[in-house]
């Protein structure tokens, strides 16, 4: 009688042991996901921030004074195309700016600007760390240069400023 007696409660020992162990892997199984949809959010939430930080910063860029146009006192917010165009030749101005995209195109859209088919282009290029940048934000503004044509005129279209903050990935 000792001996049934003896299974019965080993029996039950190793029930207890594997409902122990099933409850363990379940609680795991359920921290896990937790865990990974909180980072999921908080990536995302970065993300807005950066984009919100890149919003606020092109706004900031057509006052500074690397871009603005500064001949034409009525111009406060215009952009010197000139000027960017040299600044995009530059390596330190790429780490200056906490971008990973960020350029100036007119609204009538052309190739890429360069020193031989300026102006008769339509973006400048200034940063562009990587191909997977985040949201690109836009704000518009003037761009304004020297035209030599008739004794030289302040010749202004109208562009927009293209910025992505850093992709959290």
């Amino acid at each position: 009688m000792q001996i049934v007696l003896n299974r019965k409660g080993q029996m039950k020992i190793q029930q207890m042991a594997f409902i122990l162990v099933a409850l363990i892997i379940f609680l795991s199984m359920a921290s896990l996901i937790y865990f990974s949809i909180r980072i999921s959010s908080l990536r995302e939430g970065a993300n807005s921030l950066e984009e919100r930080n890149a919003l606020e910063n092109i706004r900031k860029i057509a006052g500074l004074p690397e871009f603005s146009f500064g001949s034409a006192g009525d111009c406060a917010g215009c952009i010197d195309f000139d000027k960017v165009l040299i600044l995009k030749e530059r390596k330190s101005y790429k780490e200056f700016w906490d971008f990973d995209y960020l350029a100036i195109e007119k609204l009538e859209r052309g190739e890429e600007c360069s020193r031989e088919n300026y102006p008769e282009c339509g973006k400048i290029l200034i940063i562009n760390k990587t191909e997977n940048f985040g949201k690109v934000s836009r704000s518009f503004a003037p761009l304004c240069r020297w035209e030599n044509l008739k004794g030289g005129y302040f010749k202004c279209e109208m562009g927009q400023i293209l910025a992505s903050g850093r992709n959290i990935g």
